[in-house]
């Protein structure tokens, strides 16, 4: 067995290399010239196979030394980027992690009886047959054998009034094939400057190369036609083809360069920074004290001494305390694009699986979540991504019927608004038709018809989550079962979070997801209810005020209140909570009501009094408990008792 450190750091590193590998290749499908991006993808695999060869992973070591020797060649412009190219990569990529997960299974020994000579044969067959491949394309290349950066250097030699040449020529001499190619070298020299060959100088000169045609670039005062009239004069040469290359068409090429560079999604290789790796488990443990110094604070504020050292220690105490919160907050926080950075592949392998053209968006990567809510957050995602593509996005065919473009688009947007982080997976697909929901949900019994006239088509479309529930015509590998929505609402709910969808049939859908910023500290405005405190999360507060009894009026029975010309619904607190004999009887005639907000929906919750708004530590209630209407979890307040959290999303429901 390994040792565990080292064991620990390899599979460390080892998923930001495969990570930066699959952000790489992707790119590199869409921008081919890209060397910046070659050169990070190369770097990768390089440093990759080092890890490997260190750790004694012979299979490893062969397979990732080979797709090395791969992504080199298309440094040196030897190997074309294509599809297969991109998918000989793509593939090697999943053997690599699989290789990665079998070493882990095995606790650090790579498991023997794992064949990879299959396909380490495939990469060096596809090497041979590109390499074959571009030779016989030489001869009519044009600007295409030459890299972004030789186009710049040709531009940069190039004198006025000079020409930039591409010559293709075959020599007939079977026998000194070498020494035919190396005169036309010379002859070129005579005539002007000599920059590149196809094969190489030092092949032709050591006769290192197959075949008998050679592509040149050059340059040269002289028109074209002496140009081929003093070529022709060497025995045993025919020229192929003869091309003047215009300056504006290497300038073109290198505007797009420039562009590339400065694309929305570039891959970032790895560079020396004072940053360390901390185990997850030690930052919970570190938020944990954390919260336990806020509580204690918290009593101390409580405890009310107006001694001169006490009341100058407090401010201190509060100040440090919550510089301490906001620094491990700070830690804990990480890029949702980790997370995004896993989805574009899965993007791809699907659309081309299904046949599907899908131009696949991401915006907001940089915006930061508490890595516990991160690492749970995939799952949900990866589904809803997955929705998109089978339910949402139509094949090429029916989209052109329908008068849209052939090309789906999907988007996965994260932002910040207030404190909460927004998720958004849409698209510009199918949609959802409301009314097929709507009768599905009457024919499974989840609703009458009489409810169902009654509801608004957001609450239609919210069956989606329920359990089972799926309008499929047929059940695919992908989705269709009704097995998973019901699932995503789940994770998200225990996050703490809230998800809503909105469609509109024949023109796509918009499923949002809305999180806070962290699960183990927040604000809170506590109230009373029946001589008991409790906490309602700030963010989910709209607004407080007071109410006499006179100001509710009955909409369908039901009590509202009218607030700047908005129809809000009146509960009350002690009524939810268990008390059915609640009334609104007051002696002083006035309410305290607070205004719940939950996504675009509004609420006033009557409650006993108003207390304050003080920073609490969210406990969960345990397992026994975590089901419990009403109450998402529980803090300790200033004088040591509990006090139980409301859960706004029931509420409002």
């Amino acid at each position: 067995m390994q040792d565990n450190n080292y064991l620990d750091l390899f599979f460390d590193e080892t998923k930001e290399y495969v990570e930066i590998l699959n952000n790489g290749i992707l790119t590199l499908e869409n921008n081919p010239d890209d060397k910046e991006t070659i050169d990070a993808v190369f770097r990768a695999a390089h440093s990759l196979k080092g890890m490997a060869a260190t750790m004694g992973f012979e299979n490893l070591t062969e397979l990732t030394h080979k797709m090395e020797n791969m992504l080199d060649r298309v440094r040196d412009g030897k190997l074309s980027v294509t599809t297969g190219f991109i998918d000989l990569l793509l593939q090697g990529l999943d053997n690599i992690q699989f290789l990665v997960e079998k070493i882990r299974e095995n606790e650090g020994e790579e498991p023997a009886g794992i064949d990879m000579e299959g396909f380490i044969e495939e990469i060096s067959n596809f090497t041979s047959d590109q390499k074959s491949a571009k030779k016989e394309d030489n001869s009519e290349s044009g600007s295409a054998g030459l890299s972004a950066e030789e186009k710049s250097d040709l531009l940069k030699k190039k004198k006025e009034k000079e020409r930039v040449y591409q010559l293709s020529v075959e020599v007939d001499d079977a026998d000194f094939i070498s020494v035919r190619a190396f005169m036309v070298i010379k002859k070129i020299e005579e005539m002007g400057t000599f920059f590149k060959s196809e094969p190489s100088r030092d092949e032709i000169e050591n006769s290192q190369f197959e075949g008998n045609k050679i592509n040149i670039y050059f340059l040269s005062w002289l028109p074209s036609e002496e140009v081929k009239v003093e070529i022709e004069d060497i025995s045993n040469i025919k020229i192929m083809n003869i091309n003047e290359l215009e300056s504006s068409e290497l300038e073109s090429v290198q505007e797009e360069k420039k562009e590339s560079l400065h694309a929305e999604h570039k891959v970032n290789s790895f560079q020396s920074s004072s940053t360390v790796r901390v185990d997850i488990s030690k930052l919970d443990k570190l938020m944990n004290m954390v919260g336990e110094l806020l509580i204690n604070k918290t009593r101390l504020q409580s405890l009310d001494i107006e001694r001169g050292k006490f009341t100058e220690i407090i401010p201190q105490l509060d100040r440090v305390t919550m510089e301490l919160h906001h620094i491990v907050m700070q830690i804990r926080m990480v890029p949702v694009g980790v997370m995004f950075s896993r989805f574009p592949r899965m993007i791809r392998d699907l659309s081309q699986k299904m046949g599907k053209e899908i131009n696949f968006v991401m915006e907001g990567q940089e915006t930061e979540l508490d890595r516990s809510i991160i690492d749970e957050l995939s799952d949900p995602l990866t589904h809803l991504l997955r929705n998109a593509i089978d339910h949402g996005i139509e094949t090429p065919e029916e989209r052109k019927q329908k008068g849209k473009t052939e090309e789906g688009k999907i988007e996965l947007k994260a932002y910040q608004k207030g404190s909460e982080i927004m998720i958004e997976v849409k698209d510009d697909g199918a949609g959802i038709d409301a009314d097929k929901i709507g009768k599905k949900a009457v024919e499974r019994g989840i609703v009458s018809e009489e409810e169902l006239e009654q509801m608004d088509k957001r609450d239609i479309l919210d069956f989606v989550f329920h359990p089972g529930f799926s309008t499929a015509e047929e059940v695919t590998d992908v989705s269709g079962r009704g097995v998973g929505m019901d699932i995503v609402r789940n994770v998200v709910k225990k996050l703490d979070g809230q998800i809503s969808i909105d469609s509109e049939f024949g023109e796509g859908s918009n499923f949002v997801i809305s999180l806070p910023l962290t699960l183990a500290i927040t604000q809170a405005l506590m109230v009373n209810i029946t001589d008991d405190i409790f906490a309602i999360p700030l963010n989910s507060v709209s607004e407080t005020l007071m109410i006499n009894e006179e100001n509710i009026k009955k909409v369908r029975g039901k009590d509202v209140i009218v607030l700047r010309d908005n129809t809000i619904p009146l509960v009350s607190a002690d009524k939810i909570l268990g008390n059915e004999n609640s009334s609104y009887v007051s002696d002083s005639k006035d309410l305290s009501v607070v205004i719940l907000k939950s996504g675009d929906r509004r609420i006033g919750l009557i409650v006993d009094e108003l207390l304050n708004q003080q920073e609490i530590v969210i406990k969960s209630l345990g397992s026994y408990l975590q089901d419990t209407e009403y109450i998402s979890g529980a803090t300790i307040i200033g004088d040591g008792d509990v006090a139980l959290i409301i859960d706004v999303r029931d509420i409002v429901a």
